[in-house]
């Protein structure tokens, strides 16, 4: 579904803000109502359900596109602080997919990743926040403060964990699970803002890309529930760990993207990311 879903969205490429803005409504109208059937109660009214979903996925998914159009207003404007303004915007159009796909009230639950660590703010009766784990990003963000250098001020202004390494050989900026990584060179030695801002953007928008596929984490979750239910190991692990099962269909889609093209925008992530950044017809 990932494959065609993105096959059918590679046929205008995103490439004004219409477009841009079906593909982000429709991605979270379409996963998001295939999260709420498969959370749904046997006592729910499927059409009642899937009629939610959808306004509720489609809302997210609105707000996700708004947020990567901030991103390209930072990178216009080079202003850092749009950056966070997009990504607490971005926050909120991902919790609203979650909430949708678990049949929740849009409203109901917010988070917000920073690296590896997971914010949830609970709004539904009394007010709580929890905090958990994403071990997928914990390892790549370990990893990377055992081998690199960790890289204060642009962590501080994009509000993502940023690193750099020495490999000059390699691009000049890539994203992973929770980080963004760059070469020491460019960090060091750039002065000009565009490049500056333009490569932060498109690597943030990778990392916007990854959030939007977390809605499929919903997918496990009765399976997760049902399974803390029985023993104190699942308990805790479903309490303070949130399992990244979505990276098995990202990575892949990813992969799938960049076989037998062209061009290195052919690929649909990366023009998306170009597309907002600015990179779209400079390389990266």
């Amino acid at each position: 579904m990932v494959v065609v879903f993105l096959n059918v969205s590679s046929l205008k490429s995103q490439s004004n803000d219409a477009e841009a803005a079906l593909y982000n409504i429709g991605f979270g109208a379409v996963f998001s109502t295939v999260g709420a059937i498969l959370n749904k109660k046997p006592e729910d009214d499927l059409g009642k359900i899937i009629k939610k979903s959808l306004w509720q996925g489609a809302l997210g998914g609105y707000i996700t596109f708004e947020s990567k159009r901030m991103l390209r207003a930072a990178q216009q404007q080079h202003k850092w602080e749009y950056v966070w303004a997009a990504k607490l915007a971005n926050a909120m159009g991902t919790s609203v997919k979650e909430n949708a796909a678990l049949n929740r009230d849009f409203w109901e639950k917010w988070h917000l990743n920073i690296g590896f660590n997971r914010l949830e703010f609970t709004t539904k009766d009394n007010f709580s926040v929890h905090y958990k784990i994403m071990p997928v990003a914990f390892v790549f963000a370990v990893d990377a403060l055992a081998r690199h250098r960790f890289e204060w001020k642009k962590s501080w202004q994009t509000g993502e964990f940023v690193f750099s390494h020495k490999k000059n050989n390699y691009p000049i900026a890539s994203a992973y699970p929770g980080i963004i990584l760059y070469t020491r060179n460019f960090i060091d030695e750039i002065t000009s803002d565009h490049a500056v801002f333009s490569t932060a953007v498109h690597e943030i928008v990778h990392l916007y890309q990854s959030n939007d596929f977390s809605v499929m984490n919903t997918y496990v979750h009765k399976t997760l529930k049902k399974g803390a239910s029985k023993s104190k190991p699942h308990k805790w692990v479903h309490k303070y760990l949130y399992p990244e099962f979505h990276y098995l269909i990202l990575r892949p889609a990813y992969l799938l993207e960049s076989k037998n093209i062209q061009n290195y925008y052919d690929n649909f992530f990366e023009h998306e990311a170009g597309y907002y950044s600015g990179t779209l017809y400079r390389g990266n």
